[in-house]
């Protein structure tokens, strides 16, 4: 990936990369975690906002695959709008990727409090990749699912390729004590 920095107003091709492959596409609403509790309903790719911007519900309408991107691209807007204000030193573009995603995920709250930004802030880019995998708990339980995205954001905030770091996490993650070479 190319050692550009980034221009803080756009969202890098590598966020919404990782975001449709770990998403995936839904047309009708659904609950994030199944039948456990906790999940939040989401659409398209993840999505938790319609274009209305009322939270999706079990009767939100479905969407097709254009209307899902549309609200991709502004959820990540957002997301990458996020990321700008709180991040104070430069980032390239591979790395902004990354955060975005990680805050698409996570949201602006969690970004704004974390330990990862301290630290980002302070100059110390070698911890992002740690400060990510700590973030895997869902309702206070760790999730290999979510272990994956970590690894495939922290890959890709050290400069993988996101196709290839998507495809690695999934085949290479089996259970919480993984945590591959990148």
């Amino acid at each position: 990936m190319a050692n550009d920095l980034w221009d803080g107003a756009t969202v890098p091709a590598a966020a919404t990369i990782v975001v449709k492959r770990v998403e995936g596409f839904f047309a009708h609403p659904y609950d994030d975690n199944g039948a456990l509790p906790g999940g939040t309903w989401t659409i398209g790719y993840g999505t938790i906002r319609d274009a209305a911007g009322k939270p999706v519900t079990p009767s939100t309408p479905a969407i097709t695959e254009v209307q899902a991107v549309k609200l991709l691209l502004r959820d990540m807007k957002r997301a990458a709008q996020d990321v700008h204000i709180r991040v104070r030193t430069p980032l390239l573009v591979y790395e902004a990727a990354a955060l975005i995603s990680w805050t698409y995920n996570l949201g602006e709250g969690a970004l704004r409090t974390s330990t990862m930004l301290r630290k980002l802030n302070a100059g110390e880019k070698t911890a992002v990749p740690d400060e990510m995998r700590r973030w895997i708990n869902q309702n206070g339980k760790p999730l290999v699912g979510l272990l994956r995205r970590r690894w495939a954001e922290a890959a890709i905030f050290l400069g993988k390729d996101p196709v290839n770091a998507c495809v690695r996490a999934w085949r290479e993650i089996d259970d919480l004590t993984d945590w591959p070479a990148f």
